[in-house]
């Protein structure tokens, strides 16, 4: 009996922590910010420091686009998204001060990631909001080499090696090699 009660209470506590993961879809994408709400815009300019008028997220996070990425194409897949957290909105993203076009793209897990002027959406896991810390990042994943790019709201992007870039360096235990 005292065996079947510590059997039951393990597999609850792995339940629960299963549960605290968020491991609904088993699709082991994670997801920039909660689908918006139909009260805020998925998309907004915001002034941040040195970078100036950059697109954020409902939560005022820098968006980034990767350029091996265009044109609804999805390469960052797998373990690039523990670094590079993509926009997501289960309706039609809604934007303000913007003179690029929104659009949604299906990524590979079925899930529907913003872009912007055909260029997918991505927020950087070490960003806070309010920050540029991931411009001009370099990094590889899956054998595809990315350089990361904080996107504005004409649709330009950033230069590599602008303030607050982290080029060249790690982000931790991310699963990926940086050249």
């Amino acid at each position: 009996m005292k065996r079947l009660i510590i059997a039951a209470a393990a597999a609850l506590a792995a339940v629960l922590a299963l549960a605290a993961c968020g491991g609904s879809s088993g699709s082991g994408s994670p997801s920039a910010s909660p689908p918006s709400s139909s009260a805020a815009s998925t998309v907004s300019v915001e002034d941040i420091g040195n970078t100036g008028k950059v697109l954020v997220d409902s939560s005022g996070m820098a968006l980034y686009a990767a350029d091996l990425e265009s044109g609804g194409m999805m390469l960052c897949t797998g373990a690039c998204l523990s670094i590079w957290k993509p926009l997501t909105a289960a309706a039609a993203p809604t934007g303000s001060s913007l003179s690029g076009t929104l659009g949604v793209a299906e990524r590979p897990d079925g899930t529907k990631q913003v872009t912007y002027n055909g260029d997918p959406l991505y927020t950087f896991a070490q960003d806070q909001p309010g920050q540029v810390t991931g411009d001009g990042a370099a990094d590889a994943f899956g054998g595809q080499h990315f350089t990361w790019h904080v996107v504005h709201p004409d649709g330009t992007q950033s230069s590599a090696g602008s303030s607050g870039s982290n080029s060249g360096g790690t982000y931790g235990n991310a699963g990926g090699a940086y050249g």
